[in-house]
């Protein structure tokens, strides 16, 4: 930003005393302070809006690679800002899931099966906050805020140069599931369906009239690289499992290959999901 001075390179990496995401929005307070400047000046030195701006540094939002890139230079703070994101997506997920997300983000390719809730690939805002808060009814509003922001960082894959292929199946009941009431669901089918006309997602339905199929175990994934194989990951009750070795992996794509037999086609699924919004949701 013209006028703004160089901030150089003065984080060392210490280690915040909150979690990184408010750790990033308080260190844009600080280096933005430091310069005089306001939220709204900073935007206008960017391609974000003020309200984007705002929300990251109040920790409500996940800033995206492309915004932390933009900060460093519009504030002079050389790389600053990309080096505290690492640490953000880094601590955006569970201990348990942090492989998981490693992954997901290194796929070219993802296959999912899905017969409890939204993936959270594919989530809005409210209706993660909705699941969250019916899973985890002991957060505060500002733990909660910052969930909803953490989980909100996975999506990045879906915007980047090459986004991964995602072949995704749901059962019926994740459509009919009311997270949130029936405006909450509306505005989560219609984002849904507007990714699925995307020509990165194929998105199936599997029926409630469906005769019993191996889906039924629980949700899988399987994540396809472009130079190692792949390697899937199942949800079962009791074995939530990252798998590796080939024959069990093979197992699991067959898996989601009977599900794709057992689903409706692609222009079926979207066609009953605007159906199903209007006659359930009345939208």
């Amino acid at each position: 930003m013209e006028g703004a001075r160089h901030m150089g390179t003065a984080w060392s990496g210490r280690l915040p005393d909150c979690s990184w995401l408010r750790f990033f929005g308080e260190e844009l307070r600080t280096v933005r302070e430091q310069l005089g400047l306001t939220l709204r000046e900073v935007a206008a030195g960017t391609t974000y809006s003020f309200q984007q701006i705002s929300n990251v540094e109040a920790a409500r939002r996940t800033p995206s690679q492309a915004l932390a890139r933009e900060l460093d230079r519009t504030l002079g703070t050389g790389d600053r800002f990309q080096r505290i994101l690492t640490r953000v997506l880094a601590d955006t997920f569970p201990t348990w899931f942090t492989s998981m997300a490693d992954e997901e983000a290194q796929a070219t390719q993802i296959r999912i099966w899905e017969p409890r809730i939204i993936p959270g690939l594919f989530q809005t805002e409210d209706y993660t906050r909705q699941r969250l808060r019916w899973a985890n009814p002991h957060l505060s509003s500002d733990e909660l805020d910052e969930a909803v922001a953490a989980r909100a960082a996975r999506r990045h894959i879906l915007t980047r140069d090459q986004p991964p292929y995602i072949w995704l199946i749901l059962d019926e009941s994740v459509l009919l599931r009311p997270i949130g009431g029936p405006t909450v669901m509306t505005r989560q089918l219609h984002h849904l369906t507007q990714a699925a006309e995307t020509p990165h997602l194929t998105l199936q339905i599997v029926p409630l009239t469906a005769t019993p199929h191996p889906g039924l175990d629980g949700p899988l994934t399987i994540w396809t690289y472009p130079d190692r194989p792949d390697i899937a990951y199942i949800d079962h009750p009791h074995t939530p499992h990252l798998i590796e070795t080939p024959h069990d992996v093979s197992d699991t794509t067959l898996t989601h290959n009977l599900l794709a037999a057992t689903a409706l086609d692609p222009t079926t699924s979207l066609d009953h999901i605007h159906t199903l919004t209007k006659t359930t949701y009345g939208a």
